[in-house]
């Protein structure tokens, strides 16, 4: 979160917790344009939260909020692949 709110373009992020039967964790980073949030995919730091993901015992939802419509991790895929191209 720390390097999240130095980033351009970072309006607010938080994270939450809930305890019951499973434990919730939530993560919200709010970004002024989809440009800022493309940055942000594409980053080392991304990158780093996507392997933290990928190595949870339970299984991760991530939900992109844009002006077009909800998108989930197909998005960011998208987003990073036209790096490579």
């Amino acid at each position: 979160m720390v390097a999240s709110r130095g980033e351009r373009g970072c309006l607010n992020c938080c994270l939450t917790t809930s305890m019951g039967e499973r434990v919730t964790i939530s993560y919200v980073e709010d970004w002024r344009t989809e440009d800022d949030l493309k940055r942000q995919l594409r980053s080392d730091r991304f990158t780093a939260l996507a392997e933290l993901l990928e190595s949870a015992s339970g299984r991760a939802t991530i939900e992109f909020t844009l002006p077009d419509g909800n998108r989930g991790i197909d998005y960011a895929g998208q987003v990073r692949q036209t790096l490579e191209l």
